[in-house]
């Protein structure tokens, strides 16, 4: 007599088992995802979200980093609203990114139309766009330094050439802000220009060349076609330039001006680190953070509108 099958052993229990148990094809995904997404996390919290719990707590205490934290209340925040170095900071924060973010744009726009051209030469400036992503920060503002100097600089030198007297560019209140930003404006045109560069191989020629034929010249041709046609790519490279001309102008101000002169390339950025490595004001610093994290939420909220006002304008030129 043929033994019978238990009921364990049918194929059907047998799957329904594995589905459900540490065999199955879902758990053993969830494993792995957790296995690589774990350490991730734990990192995150280690050095993302603790710190950043860390500083709302300690912007209501007052601390040096060798005492005690001693609890102040709202004291800090006071103090910051008191503070007239905190309004200038924000303004010059602000004025980065006014000075910086449409212009880096449009430069990048343009140059990306001149390196995608087929005509003699351009292979020059294909190389030379491309150098600023390959030095760093700290090497960019040793050259910018130079090329900044009062005496032997090179665009005092130039100006003394079309009769022009020199500017004192690093020194002055008057120019240092913008002698900043045209650099970071160099630095950051690589990669609007590869991301244009990219933009640009999805425009239809057939459109370009029937603008062509209806006699539009090539300035035409570019506000009215290629332009349109990016504007996807232009809101990207938008919020990425926002990004980048809040927090490159910490690092370059540090280097080159360290925040002069008289405060005049101080970011908020900046002067929280002042108050919290120089001052040893830590619980100040903190508040100084939240003011400035509500500062990029309120630019961000209203970038929204801008990235509208781009296609509506895209559209319309359409």
């Amino acid at each position: 007599m043929a033994l019978s099958e238990s009921p364990s052993s049918h194929p059907t229990d047998r799957r329904l088992r594995r589905s459900v148990g540490w065999g199955s094809t879902k758990t053993r995904d969830n494993a792995a995802a957790a296995l690589f997404i774990g350490p991730n996390i734990i990192l995150y919290g280690l050095f993302v979200v603790i710190p950043a719990v860390a500083g709302i707590v300690l912007s209501f205490y007052s601390w040096d980093f060798v005492d005690a934290p001693k609890f102040v209340g709202m004291a800090n925040f006071n103090a910051m609203f008191a503070d007239p170095v905190v309004a200038q900071s924000v303004l010059v924060s602000l004025g980065f990114l006014l000075l910086g973010v449409i212009p880096t744009i449009a430069i990048g726009f343009l140059l990306a139309n001149l390196v995608n051209a087929k005509m003699r030469g351009v292979s020059v400036v294909r190389v030379l766009y491309f150098i600023p992503l390959v030095v760093s920060a700290a090497v960019s503002s040793v050259l910018w330094a130079w090329i900044y100097q009062p005496q032997s600089g090179i665009f005092n030198q130039l100006l003394s050439l079309v009769g022009l007297k020199g500017i004192a560019w690093l020194s002055d209140t008057t120019w240092a802000l913008p002698a900043l930003t045209i650099m970071i404006i160099w630095m950051s045109l690589p990669l609007v220009i590869i991301l244009y560069l990219a933009a640009l191989q999805r425009v239809s020629e057939d459109l370009i060349e029937a603008a062509e034929l209806d006699g539009a010249g090539p300035f035409r041709r570019l506000i009215q076609i290629v332009w349109p046609s990016v504007a996807s790519t232009t809101i990207l490279v938008f919020a990425l330039e926002l990004l980048n001309f809040i927090a490159l102008p910490f690092e370059i101000a540090l280097i080159m001006t360290q925040g002069g002169p008289i405060n005049s390339t101080t970011t908020l950025s900046l002067y929280i680190y002042r108050q919290a490595f120089d001052q040893g004001k830590v619980g100040y610093a903190s508040a100084l953070s939240l003011l400035q994290f509500l500062m990029i939420v309120v630019i961000v909220v209203g970038a929204r509108y801008i990235p509208r006002w781009v296609s509506a304008v895209a559209r319309r030129n359409a």
